[in-house]
């Protein structure tokens, strides 16, 4: 079978592989359509602490696919059950990662398999249901930021995390305004539930950008007593200013939000479900497994999502 494997930033490979084998738990998947993020394709420019520990490395993590004839969905993780995040409530700390989507056949395994993988409903088309992960770290990023009915939220960003931030942000009853991004991006935040604007004075601010100006921004931007939440995953090495004045003297709230859980991944699939916003509209490009170096390394300006079909 042919697969995409990461060797080093940069260098990105399609080759042929040996079908790989499910151990027992496993669930073998024909994978039917992956699609590209913003994950991925940091991972391709930098690498990624997580993502790249191997190399080469199988590459690609949302995906819709086939199991005996039914297609089904499932998050690129899940926790443990025990470590002491677990035991906390809080992120898991020995969670275990799926990668690999970029490819004829992927192995889904057995932690994965037994608490987030799903059989996708009727109703949703393959690119849809392979939105599950980043729309249920979404709503795993608006739970950490504590949002209350009526709540002014700035959201840094306008690629398709921040235009699927906005819809979890208005389903939550806040009021989400989207800061910067391209024009062409900015043309669909109505269609998400949000609006452009400056974001200040925010009673919440979500940075979604994943550069260390944002993360200034985002505390620049939020009221006195406000909340900010760091959406948006930097380099080990990053070292991003604080503003210790306005975060000691106007107490600041501000938080990290990784990932998501499988309680948001059963909501992320209801809310797909729901047809609430206009959730195709985030696959702007298709290509074939053979076209994806070429896509990351050189990515249309128009670019939010590509459905990348084996």
């Amino acid at each position: 079978m042919k697969a995409a494997r990461l060797y080093a930033p940069g260098d990105l490979r399609i080759e042929e592989v040996p079908k790989p084998e499910p151990g027992p738990g496993d669930v073998l998947v024909q994978v039917e359509v992956a699609l590209t993020d913003g994950t991925d394709l940091k991972t391709f420019q930098r690498g990624h602490p997580l993502l790249l520990r191997e190399s080469p490395a199988p590459f690609g993590h949302e995906f819709c696919g086939l199991v005996d004839g039914r297609r089904i969905v499932a998050a690129n993780s899940a926790p443990c059950g025990e470590c002491d995040g677990c035991t906390r409530g809080e992120q898991c700390r020995e969670l275990v990662f799926l990668s690999g989507a970029y490819a004829d056949w992927l192995v889904v395994p057995e932690r994965i398999a037994a608490v987030n993988l799903y059989d996708v409903p009727p109703n949703i088309a393959p690119e849809v249901a392979a939105m599950i992960e980043p729309l249920a770290c979404c709503l795993r990023g608006v739970e950490r930021a504590g949002i209350q009915a009526g709540d002014a939220v700035a959201i840094l960003g306008a690629g398709p995390i921040g235009l699927m931030l906005s819809a979890c942000v208005a389903d939550a009853g806040g009021w989400p305004v989207i800061v910067g991004g391209r024009e062409e991006r900015r043309a669909l935040v109505d269609e998400f539930g949000a609006e452009p604007g400056d974001g200040r004075g925010a009673d919440v601010v979500i940075e979604a950008a994943g550069s260390e100006q944002a993360w200034f921004d985002a505390e620049e931007l939020v009221r006195p007593g406000g909340t900010v939440v760091m959406f948006g995953g930097l380099p080990r090495a990053a070292r991003p200013p604080i503003d210790a004045f306005r975060l000691h003297y106007e107490e600041l709230t501000i938080r990290g939000s990784f990932h998501h859980t499988p309680a948001t991944v059963r909501a992320a699939l209801a809310f797909l479900s729901s047809g609430a916003y206009p959730w195709e509209r985030l696959v702007t490009h298709r290509v074939s497994l053979a076209e994806l170096p070429s896509l990351f390394a050189a990515p249309p300006r128009d670019l939010l999502k590509a459905a990348v079909v084996p």
